[in-house]
């Protein structure tokens, strides 16, 4: 994200006069009251801001100081999320609208979009249930995109404890923590987006 990044964490880069973050913040405000931000780099500007967000109710939890994954960093919310909860990345933005099975016990977002599957994640369907997710392909076989939002219940917590380290990265990822569920049985839904999602990564993404 550099030069953006200089002296900015990721998610507080400015574009309109508002970071990235409030653009996130503003969007899932539609689905929650009650919000849990976990911080690590550059914690403070985030901390800082957050009375900008006019929420009531929120938590703000210390991330390790070792990158230890999204699966690690979700499971420092344990304690303070109920039954149903939504994990959203700070830095991927969406507008539009999000359409949700008639019946789901668990899901992520999904959107139709081949060229952004690279850097995310891909999603194959098999009887409208996912049946596989793969990280950062190197070979895209579908035009189906893992967004940076999931749909969870606490059951997630089990599998993250039981989901082994990525031989890759060497952290416990997301995607496998979903692989696994899928693989003993549990249903994880698409929840399509009608509308435009953005993985903040590179400069030109905050031109898009």
């Amino acid at each position: 994200m550099q030069p953006y990044s200089y002296d900015l964490q990721k998610v507080m880069v400015n574009y309109k006069n508002k970071p990235i973050l409030h653009y996130v913040v503003d969007y899932w405000k539609q689905y929650s009251d009650k919000f849990i931000f976990i911080t690590g780099y550059k914690k403070e500007q985030v901390l800082e801001y957050i009375p900008n967000f006019k929420i009531q109710d929120y938590v703000t939890i210390d991330g390790h100081p070792e990158k230890n994954g999204l699966a690690d960093a979700v499971a420092l919310s344990e304690p303070y999320v109920k039954e149903n909860f939504i994990v959203v990345l700070g830095d991927c933005v969406v507008t539009g609208d999000l359409s949700f099975p008639k019946s789901m016990d668990q899901g992520v977002g999904v959107v139709k979009n081949k060229a952004e599957i690279y850097r995310n994640y891909q999603v194959t369907l098999n009887c409208n249930r996912i049946s596989k997710v793969v990280e950062k392909p190197e070979i895209v076989t579908g035009d189906l995109c893992g967004m940076g939002c999931y749909f969870f219940k606490r059951k997630v917590f089990d599998f993250i404890k039981e989901t082994p380290m990525s031989k890759r990265t060497k952290r416990i990822e997301l995607t496998d923590v979903i692989q696994t569920m899928i693989n003993k049985g549990n249903v994880v839904k698409p929840v399509f987006l009608d509308g435009t999602y953005i993985n903040i990564t590179y400069p030109e993404d905050v031109v898009k």
